[in-house]
């Protein structure tokens, strides 16, 4: 069903182009913050042609729902105008920074523009609000363990025959086609990342800033993951207790010659993750190189890449009962036991969490002069937020407004940061890939050693930049780093039923990744501007 609204192409309709958004986005129970993001694409659209149109012009405003996804969809007859492009410099270096700041926050959600017959077309695809995904994994996971423990009372040899004859099939098949589906979608975001990456540039010192800052805590939580899996899970019959120094050197340089293809056809056969992701940043680095000369290219790789993320979150939709089915399966099996193994797991995470914490509290206290506490009470109001709801973009309101009032940092460092850190700031899925991988290698008798980690944790950090944060994410990037690792797909039931409950602490810890950071970019700012005469 398609809603239709025609409307005069000036400021004045603003508010009439808001009202009617808003209304039906709530009719269709949309998060609050999707409807605020929408009300944001759709005023940069209107700004940005009426500026451009003759005084007669008019736009259409539609929004059509089809299953659980809505496309709100802005059309303007006249000469091609893409609002979603800026201009390479400005007079207003404020202005700059606030418009690109709003645009990259319009990236996060799938945006096309296009121009046919004489008619600008821009979209904006968004969900319906989902159920909590916390709750129906937990309400799967109690469910499948009563059930197990029932037919393992009473008939455990029943309970075998169900497991091998229908569960395992079942989660194979799911697993299997998940697999088929994440190869495309990691190199259609890959590349997408590059090519939108245009406006960041533009940022110039303040995007120098932040970057440095993020690749600071990257690195941070590889060497916490890798030290935590030393310590704790990595064995000794690995490629080190075998080989020692040389063969880790020699392991490294496979990996790093291996990353370049023979042939282009190859690494989508093989699935090799490495030489996917590769191809993807040449490709990107070409088309942000050409950007405006293909623009067939640059919307078939777009709405591709729209594709099938909405195949991957419709297959995303049904792990809970794949959780139920998995799990079920594992208690029925008689491999129960790895369910208890999962708590010092989860304790791992968290202690990985708390030590990167700590170490950015203490940055604070060391550059800033912020003792620890001070900070935790000015940041408190949106990092619970985070907390309570796993979403940074809940916490969108309060931690603008919580940077601007009390940590009083300039206007468009906060409009720029907090879009750009949701984009790149999502650093401890590190640790939780890594550690929950080599978990899950030891359940099925697979046994790692530093050696091993090294392309791992390589492929961790590039992941936790280029994949965009939208549901579906757990069961896609952990069937990336079991392919990897070799896992069985079967385990990727529990690793991501521990992923959705840590990505409650994850979220709280990558929104304070972005806030530390804005407050280190306001001191250096502040620090060249006091130099100059």
């Amino acid at each position: 069903m398609e809603i239709k609204k025609i409307l005069p192409l000036r400021l004045s309709s603003l508010n009439q182009a808001n009202a009617f958004v808003s209304e039906m986005l709530q009719k269709y129970k949309c998060p609050k913050t999707d409807n605020m993001k929408a009300q944001l694409f759709v005023e940069e659209a209107i700004v940005y042609w009426a500026e451009k149109a003759q005084d007669n012009a008019r736009f259409e405003l539609s929004i059509q729902k089809r299953f659980r996804t809505i496309t709100l969809a802005l059309n303007y007859w006249g000469d091609p105008e893409n609002p979603l492009t800026l201009p390479e410099t400005s007079v207003d270096e404020e202005a700059e920074y606030n418009r690109i700041g709003q645009n990259i926050l319009i990236g996060l959600s799938a945006v096309t523009y296009s121009y046919e017959k004489g008619c600008n077309n821009v979209s904006y695809t968004l969900k319906q609000k989902p159920l909590n995904p916390a709750l129906t994994t937990a309400i799967a996971l109690v469910s499948a363990i009563f059930t197990g423990l029932i037919l393992q009372a009473v008939t455990p040899d029943l309970g075998k025959q169900i497991g091998s004859g229908i569960l395992t099939p079942i989660s194979s098949t799911f697993f299997g086609f998940l697999n088929a589906i994440v190869i495309p979608v990691l190199f259609f975001s890959a590349i997408g990342s590059i090519f939108n990456m245009d406006n960041l540039a533009q940022m110039k010192r303040i995007f120098r800033l932040l970057l440095t800052w993020s690749m600071a805590v990257i690195l941070l939580a590889s060497a916490v993951s890798l030290v935590m899996a030393q310590i704790f899970l990595l064995g000794g019959t690995g490629s080190t207790a075998q080989g020692g120094q040389n063969e880790l050197w020699n392991q490294i340089g496979t990996m790093v010659f291996g990353i370049i293809p023979a042939n282009i056809i190859s690494p989508f056969l093989d699935g090799n993750t490495l030489q996917i992701i590769f191809l993807a940043i040449i490709s990107g680095i070409v088309m942000l190189t050409l950007k405006g000369r293909f623009p067939s290219i640059t919307r078939i790789i777009t709405e591709a890449n729209l594709i099938f993320s909405t195949i991957l979150d419709a297959v995303c939709a049904l792990m809970p009962g794949v959780v139920f089915i998995s799990i079920l399966n594992m208690m029925i099996s008689g491999e129960g036991a790895a369910l208890l193994g999962s708590f010092r797991l989860i304790a791992l995470i968290l202690g990985s969490y708390l030590l990167i914490d700590l170490a950015m509290l203490l940055s604070l206290a060391f550059y800033e002069k912020i003792s620890p506490l001070a900070y935790l009470k000015s940041a408190a109001p949106f990092l619970l937020i985070a907390l309570s709801t796993a979403s940074s973009s809940a916490a969108f309101t309060s931690h603008t407004s919580t940077a601007l009032s009390k940590q009083n940092i300039r206007d468009y460092v906060v409009h720029f940061s907090i879009p750009v850190g949701v984009l790149f700031n999502k650093q401890d899925a590190i640790p939780m890939l890594l550690l929950t991988s080599v978990f899950m290698g030891n359940i099925y008798g697979i046994a790692f050693s530093l050696p091993d980690m090294i392309p791992v944790v390589i492929l961790c950090m590039i992941l936790s930049i280029a994949v965009p944060p939208s549901p579906g994410m757990g069961a896609f990037l952990f069937t990336i780093v079991f392919n990897l690792l070799g896992i069985p797909l079967e385990g990727l039931a529990l690793a991501v039923t521990i992923a959705i409950f840590m990505d409650y602490p994850a979220t709280t810890s990558n929104v304070m990744t972005t806030n530390v950071g804005m407050v280190h970019t306001e001191h250096r700012l502040r620090a060249s501007e006091a130099k100059k005469p």
